[in-house]
């Protein structure tokens, strides 16, 4: 098997899986099919989409004759298939039911799965439930990991890759030793396990807690797979936060309820329908109101198909996310399909250390920030991380003049470039002594000899105002930072506040009283005492400064 990664985004990775002659990307979806009794063939999942495929090598080893029969002709050609195929050991059926008398060892189905030619094969683990005490879920994990250990051992098949299933549930701390314990063995791909059944109550905060914790402390070559991530709303955060692969049946499942897709309102029943919001092949051709008629396998096969068709388009929407450094954008607006992803995404905020480290020097775009999520992005941490430990003033500077970004950013701005020209050309302050800094409401203070440069000079962001606002309360602390730390580097403080500017239409523009750089008046005051001053115009600046 041979894991290539091609592209990085936030903590997704763009990348190919290639083995036994046959290749999928990644991130991807693994539909779960059952042996023998589908309303929609694998052949018409793969028509659909489908590189892989899940299914349960438990349930036919428990039916003799079709043991058998997958024996004699192999996985592949019993589900007439030829793409990648994956198989489960059972497992899944204890952790849905709370079973622990699953009538099998992990000999017998861990060998039976190298015979019938899956390409990738689930060791025989003991997930742990969400309700299980912490004594009960370590011993769970621990069992897990001595199992792996003699699964590699028992291996006969070198066509035969193995998922390593991670345990720990809301167990944080086992998650951890789960993680670093199974990254010292042999897997082709590392699954969180035991998170189905918080899917299904909308418990995105606890699985993508989990989802990051195991990420911290995962082999970093190897693929992670989450185990029943269907919901196609969650695919763009789970991405972001290192899901490489995820497996689900919820396409049949919700359809079987009458349950469609969506990923603006989340699922919707049939019922609630007047019309598609979609143009996939199922919703160009039918109304709502016709399906409704429909008896129930056909029914069940088009809702089935058309959740299908948008997991896959969400799934080729993210990868391209990717390619163009847009996945923040994108999850940012995934995430308002309901109040628990907005939840699940607050944890970018308490790891932003984390995602920093992945993070992109440099993009082909310039950023957009549109809602309070954005404030927590790694490059904004970035940047204030680095504005504060590594940059400090040019020596010879000893004004600092705060301009704030008008609706043009930079000297690109009319008004600022005629700013810019009335300091270079005056007689009165030399320029080397004087440093020109712009407040931004997403990054702060910004030094002119920085404009230009990703992301500061290159981004898109809604006016802000409200001194409640996230943007607004994270730049001015971020600018209050930096002037104290560079306060002993100047002498005098000066803050240009216009009352009128030319926008870039060249229309005189009426500058807002509410302006957040009225913030940083007092913080200004305050940090440089009687050598403050805030001016309306240009020209009052060197009136200011004729005057020491």
């Amino acid at each position: 098997m041979k894991f290539e990664i091609n592209d990085i985004d936030a903590l997704a990775r763009l990348g190919s899986i290639k083995l036994n002659n046959k290749e999928m990307l990644t991130p991807n979806l693994f539909p779960v099919v059952h042996p023998y009794k589908n309303i929609i063939s694998p052949l018409d999942l793969k028509k659909i989409g489908a590189q892989c495929l899940f299914t349960n090598a438990y349930i036919i080893y428990k039916k003799e004759n079709l043991r058998t029969q997958v024996l004699q002709k192999g996985v592949h050609e019993h589900l007439n298939y030829d793409g990648i195929i994956a198989t489960d050991s059972g497992a899944f059926q204890q952790y849905m039911y709370n079973d622990d008398s699953l009538d099998i060892n992990p000999n017998s189905i861990e060998k039976f799965q190298e015979n019938i030619g899956a390409d990738f094969s689930v060791i025989l683990d003991i997930p742990v439930q969400l309700e299980d005490h912490y004594d009960i879920a370590k011993e769970k994990v621990l069992t897990t990991i001595q199992r792996a250990k003699s699964n590699i051992s028992r291996r006969s098949r070198s066509e035969s890759y193995w998922f390593g299933p991670i345990h720990g549930g809301k167990h944080l701390d086992l998650l951890k030793e789960s993680a670093l314990e199974m990254s010292k063995l042999d897997f082709g791909v590392y699954a969180i396990g035991g998170i189905v059944k918080a899917f299904l109550n909308y418990r995105f905060e606890l699985t993508t807690q989990m989802l990051l914790t195991v990420k911290k402390y995962i082999a970093p070559n190897k693929p992670i797979h989450m185990f029943g991530l269907g919901l196609p709303q969650y695919f763009s955060l789970a991405v972001a936060c290192g899901c490489d692969l995820m497996d689900s049946a919820a396409y049949i499942l919700f359809a079987k309820q009458n349950r469609y897709f969506t990923l603006s309102t989340g699922t919707k029943k049939l019922e609630e329908l007047e019309e598609f919001p979609c143009h996939c092949p199922i919703c160009s051709k039918f109304s709502p109101k016709e399906i409704k008629k429909f008896e129930d396998n056909l029914r069940i096969e088009l809702l089935a198909k058309h959740n299908l068709y948008l997991s896959f388009s969400e799934l080729r929407t993210i990868r391209q996310a990717i390619r163009e450094g847009n996945l923040w954008e994108l999850v940012e607006q995934r995430i308002r399909a309901h109040p628990n992803l907005v939840k699940a995404a607050s944890l970018i905020k308490k790891n932003k250390p984390f995602f920093e480290v992945y993070e992109k020097v440099y993009k082909n775009h310039g950023r957009l920030y549109t809602c309070t999520e954005s404030v927590d992005r790694p490059l904004i941490y970035r940047y204030e991380q680095k504005i504060i430990n590594d940059y400090r003033p040019p020596k010879e500077v000893k004004y600092p003049i705060i301009f704030p970004e008008l609706d043009v950013k930079g000297k690109n701005s009319p008004t600022t470039s005629n700013w810019l020209n009335i300091i270079n050309n005056n007689q009165l302050i030399q320029r080397k002594n004087i440093h020109l800094v712009f407040y931004s409401i997403i990054y702060g203070i910004i030094p002119f000899e920085l404009i230009d440069t990703f992301p500061m000079g290159q981004y898109e962001s809604c006016d802000s105002s409200s001194i409640n606002d996230v943007f607004y309360q994270n730049s001015i602390e971020s600018s209050e930072a930096f002037l104290k730390i560079n306060s002993n580097n100047y002498k005098k403080c000066i803050l240009l506040i216009p009352e009128l500017y030319l926008n870039q239409f060249n229309e005189s523009t009426q500058f807002p009283n509410n302006h957040p750089i009225n913030g940083l008046i007092s913080i200004v005051n305050r940090i440089f005492e009687s050598d403050s001053c805030v001016v309306k115009h240009i020209d009052d600046i060197f009136q200011y400064l004729k005057e020491e």
